[in-house]
């Protein structure tokens, strides 16, 4: 069935949300690739319904130059969408890997987590093989230069989640431009990874194992405070010694992304389990605006346009 297009120029203060449209009873992953298009009090003005996908499209960043990347690691498509004409092209020239975030070095250089980490396929789904044993991932980090060559692949150490599946699944790079916060979905840790010196560092965080200590995403606010979703809250951090300094509460439990909003107050977090994308008072805890996109499951990337 064909989409229409509805997408607008990005302007100032707009919310982007990744929500699939899952409609393949086979693959519970699978879907019609879509990004909303929202003010910043969350009023729909548009869609983009991705042609280069194929399942959950995620990862939403956007980039220095107000490029916005979004991923389907499924298929290992990298995706740019251009801010003045909302135009979709796949990026090439990037390893066939489960690509699912991205970070800007000073220099220019870019690093991208890989989402997955598995021998093996996963149950209900079907994701891209990167070899002829079958294996999906290996959960690594790589460095491609400000030209686009490939010129590091790092192997981080990374928990599997509950699933036991995932990889690099969210992360940050600190502004020292060496140490790589990240993280794998429904672990229990924050990881640090030096990427100048190639080397494991000790974690930022640890939880206690199960539902209580899951971990789900890495954020910051504009103006440099580090926030990590745990669920049914959101903390912000001490980026170098890890501690809690503030704890913001949510309602229910499954919110996962989120990005810090150009106000400095507001947050947008998406439920991963109802399809709700929210704004969030980060000094009340307050709710300001909410959109249930009516998907479960499907709700997996939020970002603010800069200007």
């Amino acid at each position: 069935m064909a989409h229409e297009n509805t997408i607008q120029p990005f302007e100032k203060g707009d919310v982007l949300v990744a929500c699939t449209l899952l409609n393949n009873d086979d693959d519970d992953h699978a879907g019609d690739g879509r990004i909303f298009q929202y003010d910043a009090d969350l009023n729909e003005k548009g869609v983009l319904w991705t042609k280069h996908t194929t399942h959950l499209v995620n990862g939403l960043k956007f980039g220095p130059d107000g490029t916005l990347w979004a991923f389907d690691q499924h298929v290992h498509a990298v995706l740019n969408i251009d801010p003045k004409t909302g135009e979709e092209t796949l990026v090439d020239g990037l390893v066939s890997r489960s690509l699912s975030n991205i970070n800007f070095m000073k220099d220019g250089s870019r690093l991208f987590g890989e989402h997955l980490n598995s021998a093996e396929n996963l149950p209900g789904t079907h994701a891209k093989a990167i070899n002829d044993s079958g294996a999906i991932g290996e959960g690594k980090v790589f460095k491609y230069d400000p030209a686009g060559k490939l010129v590091g692949e790092y192997k981080p150490e990374v928990h599997g989640g509950m699933a036991r599946f995932l990889g690099v699944t969210s992360a940050l790079l600190l502004p020292d431009d060496r140490t790589l916060l990240y993280l794998t979905e429904t672990s229990n840790e924050v990881r640090r990874y030096d990427v100048v010196d190639d080397k494991q560092l000790s974690p930022l965080a640890t939880y206690p194992e199960g539902r209580e200590g899951f971990v789900f995403f890495l954020a910051t606010m504009p103006d440099g405070r580090l926030m990590l979703t745990r669920g049914g809250h959101i903390e912000f951090l001490n980026p170098e010694t890890g501690a809690i300094e503030k704890e913001v509460p949510q309602e229910g439990f499954g919110w996962a992304v989120i990005c810090g909003a150009l106000d400095n107050v507001h947050a947008y977090s998406g439920n991963f389990f109802s399809g709700e994308i929210a704004k969030f008072n980060t000094e009340t805890g307050e709710k300001v605006a909410s959109v249930n996109l009516g998907v479960a499951r499907a709700l997996a990337g939020v970002a603010q346009y800069p200007g």
